[in-house]
């Protein structure tokens, strides 16, 4: 898993470079009209010079499969849509190059298609909108690099995507749901913060399978940090991730066979793991702080916990070699179960934004 995503980390990387020189060597040499690469056009917006188009969308109209639209510092008050082009979508400055979207009722940016790179830009919603959203069926699509304002969803991944790998974005104020995939699968998402959402930080749903989620900020969410939903939502990975100051770190509905593994997940106004009818799952190594109920389950069973630090264990209280093994007891309703071997210190666990 961890090779999978170091392999496409250095894609993205070398894409990037590749892209990165491209630009800089074309905005050097003209900073007006469109200008031809080995990976295609590139388009401006914005700039002064000649040829520039003056709205994202009508570059976009322009554009071919292949081409890149630059887009200098500035505010755009449009809702954009890819369409069916495989486009880069590139912007000048993270924090100066803004998209806001006039009209609720559309995303402020629909990724219509695969292999669509969105990346730089400040994206502002409202409360009842789709900040980002990619259509259903795309595979291979970045979203990296923005920061996602403000909307009712801030990323939201249709059925049937795949592939998407969404990185290094700071996801903040959303409404309802910071991240969210439905039937999604083969994802990964890293390094992202998520925070100050009115519901969940990020949540999988119906099928999403097979997703990676690693290293990222999911903190001070209304309800739950990270929800996984559904009995075919399966063979996911959550490892390495700060889950901080949300009503329920991580919650689990019908959802098996999963990892959680390597977290930080402390001060949960509830819950720091809540588990409802869900089995088959591995819980190990992670940093259990300061949550007001460490962990729980319903109807889940088969469940494996394993050499997790809980700071409330009974093993720190006592310096007594018998005390030193008493095994940490997770409550279900009715019944319960252990982690049989607690880890005696907190885990050094870092790497998250």
């Amino acid at each position: 898993m961890y090779n999978r995503i170091i392999r496409e980390s250095l894609v993205f990387g070398i894409l990037a470079l590749c892209l990165g020189a491209s630009l800089g060597s074309a905005i050097t040499a003209n900073r007006s009209g469109s200008q031809q690469t080995d990976r295609g056009n590139i388009l401006y917006v914005g700039g002064s010079g000649d040829g520039n188009y003056s709205t994202i969308q009508e570059a976009i109209n322009n554009a071919s499969n292949g081409d890149t639209i630059f887009v200098y510092s500035n505010t755009y008050s449009e809702n954009i849509d890819t369409k069916l082009k495989k486009i880069t979508l590139l912007g000048e400055n993270m924090d100066a190059t803004i998209i806001q979207g006039p009209t609720a009722a559309n995303p402020v940016v629909r990724i219509g298609t695969s292999e669509v790179v969105l990346s730089g830009f400040t994206i502002i919603g409202t409360t009842n909108q789709i900040v980002v959203q990619v259509s259903a069926v795309s595979e291979n699509v970045v979203i990296s690099h923005n920061v996602i304002q403000n909307g009712g969803y801030g990323i939201s991944l249709q059925i049937t995507t795949s592939r998407a790998t969404i990185t290094d974005n700071v996801i903040t104020g959303s409404a309802f749901v910071g991240i969210q995939l439905q039937t999604s699968t083969y994802d990964v998402i890293s390094f992202n913060t998520i925070e100050n959402c009115g519901g969940q930080g990020l949540v999988l749903s119906l099928s999403s399978g097979h997703n990676s989620i690693v290293n990222n900020t999911i903190r001070n969410n209304a309800k739950e940090g990270i929800t996984l939903d559904g009995v075919k939502s399966t063979d996911n990975t959550i490892s390495g991730n700060n889950v901080s100051g949300n009503e329920v770190g991580i919650r689990f509905k019908s959802a098996g066979s999963n990892k959680i593994m390597s977290n930080i997940i402390q001060e949960s106004l509830r819950e720091g793991i809540l588990l409802s009818m869900s089995s088959e799952n591995t819980i190990s190594a992670n940093n259990f702080i300061n949550n007001k109920r460490q962990a729980a389950y319903s109807v889940s069973s088969r469940n494996s916990w394993d050499a997790n630090y809980w700071s409330n264990w009974i093993g720190f209280k006592a310096t007594k070699p018998i005390f030193q093994s008493f095994p940490k007891c997770i409550h279900g309703i009715v019944l319960f179960t252990f982690d049989w071997h607690p880890a005696k210190q907190p885990y050094n666990i870092t790497g998250f934004p």
